[in-house]
């Protein structure tokens, strides 16, 4: 028996920007798509900074935790937060849970993220965007 992977997709822009959220939606469903994943919903937040913890990060973390999806997919790291503790936090919890968390602009080494936070070792941008991708 094989389990269907199914994805959250975020979107996120710091001005209201229907636009961007339209290419950011068409980016990340063609990735789902690409995989064979079902896309069980779209959070969006439209007009919220990077900066602060968005109310669509809470709403996926709810959904991660409920065990409704095993994969976030969004732009780019920057979609998530600006913040990199942040970012790191979200990295962890997904891992935690075993959701993956994906990009359709570049592969991100996550374990490389969450091991700078974890290892207080400086992690260079080459480690960090080393491919690695844990559901095809």
């Amino acid at each position: 028996m094989t389990t269907e992977t199914t994805a959250l997709l975020y979107l996120r822009a710091a001005c209201t920007n229907d636009a961007t959220i339209a290419e950011q939606r068409r980016l990340c469903t063609g990735y789902a798509e690409a995989r064979g994943w079902r896309v069980l919903d779209v959070v969006v937040d439209n007009g919220i900074s990077g900066a602060r913890d968005a109310p669509g990060l809470t709403i996926l973390r709810e959904r991660i935790a409920g065990g409704e999806a095993q994969a976030v997919v969004a732009t780019d790291l920057a979609r998530l937060s600006r913040d990199p503790e942040r970012l790191r936090a979200f990295a962890r919890f997904c891992g935690q849970h075993g959701a993956d968390l994906c990009f359709t602009e570049h592969t991100v080494n996550l374990d490389a993220l969450i091991r700078e936070a974890d290892c207080a070792e400086a992690v260079d941008d080459d480690s960090l965007y080393a491919a690695r991708e844990t559901r095809q």
